[in-house]
């Protein structure tokens, strides 16, 4: 009995060193998939002169992006599901394999189509198999610090984009061809980090809730899991409404502060300052709202939500104020507040999610809800780029821009009405232990 003891103890002890050594992996992960992403939006106006024989339009550029994120909610569903059928750590390993090697043969594009397809199509359905997997794994490896973990792992996001938008800057600004340089380093970086997912991640297998549950779970029970939840629809429904906002944000800030003569910056000090303020407020926010939710959540069901569609409620107005404000110092300002409400959001992304989705269900759950917000969000760059282009007949390309992205703030307004109604009429019932 006493040998028996002294092993549970161990494992207890061996589980509380890996749960963050898994974190740190994944976390890692998560960098290198969103770098790869900001590549492309901080080189976009050295992709277009390079290519602009070759048909590189806003709308055409705002397409493969559009491809991308198709591709990825098409796909997210299937790869949420094979990882509670398979071992989730091969899934994040094959994901992980396949962004990195499409990435990397990015960097030899020479027209639109290839871009379609290695960028759009293929990067695509290699990212969308990691996010289902890496936050089922930590949210079964993290218990009383869930919220704290899962926005660690969000936090990555915020690392990846401002330091692959500093380098894709400072590269694309440096040559004609220097945007490529990026995509074979991140890409190849990427690649790299795969040997190392597939010897220190342990091939864990999915939590079991009770001795009944010890099959796989059928895909018609993941489905009814999910979409018998009016709150897990509404946060998807949210979740896509920052989707489409924030990759408008993303993608085309950028050009817009490169395109703002008035502001006289450089290609790299535009993709400095089109991300550097609006993640010093996201990591602020999300550390704030993660330790408020991790807090609060036992005295106060339901405080993830809220604090979700706070975020969103701030990041409305401040979208629309960093283009519009005249001056650099001011759209910072709201770039820092508009960061601040995406971080009160992320914080609680992936935990709002399962605090209204059985353990059982969290990797298919992650797919469906993943696939409806990508949906949603996908038209997003094309559009901004078409409505650019038809304000551009009778503006110049900053201005026009700032109309849309003004427009399309919009759509934090809505996300935000939603989860207020998740919270206030649904979550009592939704709720999960």
């Amino acid at each position: 009995m006493k040998d028996n003891l002294q092993m549970v103890g161990t494992d207890d002890r061996r589980d509380a060193v890996y749960k963050w050594v898994l974190l740190g992996l994944l976390a890692v992960t998560y960098f290198l998939m969103h770098s790869s992403r900001q590549v492309f939006n901080a080189s976009l106006p050295q992709i277009k002169a390079d290519l602009a024989g070759n048909g590189a339009s806003d709308a055409q550029l705002g397409l493969s992006r559009t491809i991308f994120l198709f591709a990825y909610g098409c796909m997210v569903p299937f790869a949420g599901l094979a990882a509670d059928f398979f071992r989730r750590k091969w899934v994040v390993v094959i994901g992980t394999l396949f962004f990195s090697t499409s990435v990397f043969f990015t960097g030899f594009a020479d027209s639109m189509l290839m871009f379609f397809i290695l960028y759009g199509l293929m990067n695509g359905i290699g990212q969308c198999m990691i996010p289902g997997p890496a936050s089922s794994l930590i949210a079964q490896f993290h218990t009383e610090t869930r919220s704290t973990a899962l926005s660690i792992y969000q936090s990555a996001l915020y690392v990846g984009v401002l330091v692959s938008s500093v380098v894709a800057g400072w590269l694309g600004g440096s040559s004609m061809g220097g945007w490529r340089i990026a995509f074979w380093t991140f890409g190849g970086v990427a690649a790299v980090w795969v040997l190392l997912l597939a010897i220190f991640l342990k091939n864990t297998p999915a939590l079991q809730t009770n001795a009944s549950s010890s099959d796989r779970p059928r895909f018609g029970e993941a489905l009814l899991a999910f979409f018998s939840k009016p709150s897990a629809l509404l946060l998807t429904f949210a979740f896509g409404m920052l989707v489409f906002g924030s990759n408008c944000f993303r993608t085309w800030m950028p050009a817009f502060m490169q395109e703002k003569a008035e502001w006289g910056l450089t290609p790299g000090s535009a993709a400095f300052h089109a991300v550097f303020w609006f993640y010093v407020g996201s990591f602020i926010g999300i550390a704030v709202g993660a330790r408020m939710s991790d807090r609060l959540s036992r005295v106060r069901p339901g405080i993830r939500l809220s604090i979700m569609a706070i975020g969103l409620a701030l990041s409305a107005p401040t979208m629309a104020g960093m283009v519009m404000v005249p001056t650099l110092s001011l759209s910072c300002i709201m770039m820092f507040l508009f960061g601040l409400g995406g971080g009160f959001f992320d914080c609680n992304l992936y935990a709002g999610l399962f605090d209204v989705v059985a353990p059982r269900f969290r990797s298919a759950a992650m797919g469906f809800y993943l696939c409806g917000a990508f949906f949603l969000g996908c038209p997003a760059t094309w559009a901004l780029g078409r409505v650019g282009e038809c304000f551009s007949l009778q503006f110049d390309r900053a201005t026009a821009l700032q109309y849309g992205m003004t427009i399309f703030a919009c759509t934090y307004a809505l996300g935000a009405i939603a989860i207020f109604l998740a919270r206030a009429v649904f979550y009592h019932r939704d709720a999960v232990e």
